[in-house]
Formats: structure tokens, sequence, C-alpha cells
């Protein structure tokens, strides 16, 4: 067989198992955002340092019920995007929390309770997104950390931190 033919040969069947490959990562995306994460696992991964994760908290900034709103209690590192709505996000502090959700990054969406419906709503502006079953409700059951206070966006700077 000459040199160019088994050259052809390898460039389609490489071709093939790209396109495959882009089929199977399509449909994983798919399954997983049908799967809700539990606050255990969630938690597993924002420790780990080589995984990025945005956390998009959707719940009203605040709220009178036992669970409360962003202000009250959120998952450490969360951004506050109330009910997915772009209009809610009139001061400073908010402006600069919408500019840092990039919609192209892995996200879990956390509610109050993990309502299926918001997150369905939620899950249409990133291309990777994962609901927080049960929500704040369930990490906040399962005793894991938390954090309160108006948003602030991050200084500048390196550095990081931990759960």
């Amino acid at each position: 067989m000459s040199p160019k033919v088994e050259r052809s040969i390898y460039i389609v069947v490489i071709a093939i198992l790209a396109v495959y490959l882009l089929i199977l990562g399509k449909k994983q995306i798919e399954l997983q955002k049908n799967i809700p994460i539990t606050a255990e696992e969630l938690y597993k991964k924002l420790s780990n340092p080589k995984l990025k994760v945005q956390i998009v908290d959707v719940r009203e900034l605040t709220s009178s019920d036992e669970v409360g709103g962003y202000e009250d209690s959120r998952i450490p590192g969360a951004l506050p995007f109330p009910n997915c709505d772009e209009s809610k996000m009139n001061t400073e502090n908010l402006k600069d929390a919408l500019q840092r959700i990039n919609p192209y990054i892995y996200t879990v969406i956390v509610s109050t309770d993990g309502n299926p419906e918001i997150f369905k709503k939620c899950a249409q502006k990133f291309n990777n997104a994962q609901n927080l079953a049960g929500g704040m409700k369930a990490w906040q059951a399962a005793g894991l950390p938390d954090e309160s206070g108006e948003y602030t966006p991050p200084k500048a700077g390196g550095g990081g931190g931990c759960l």
C-alpha cells in the first residue's frame, strides 16, 4: 500500500473517531443536566483545585423563608443571579457578578429547594449546567460551610481559598 493511501486512511479514521467523541461528549452533558448533583458531591468537587466549578445562586437576595436568600446564607464563592433575570442585577456589585458569570464552564445552579422549573430556565443560559439536588436546604442540612452578607467582588490579584 502506498504511503499516501495509508496516510489518508489514518486521517479518515481519526476524523471519524473525533466526531464520535464529540457526539458522546454532547450526550454526556445532556444526561448530566438531567441528573442533579448532591450537596456532598458538589462539596467534593469544590475541594478539588483542579476542577473549575461555577456556582450560580438563583434565589432572591433576601428572603423570609427558613433558608433565607443569597445574602442570608450561600455556598462559598457562589455568584448571585436572582431568578436568572438580568434586569434584577441593578446594583454595581451585582453588575460585577453578572460579568463574572461564564456560560461556557461547568455550572451548578442553586435554588432554595432544587426547583426543576427554575433550573430548566437557567440551564438554557449555560453550556454545561447541573442542578443542586435539594438546593440550599440540602446544603445546610448536610452541615456544609456557608457564608453570608452582600456579594463583594474578589480583590484583584491571585490567590485562592478553601472551603
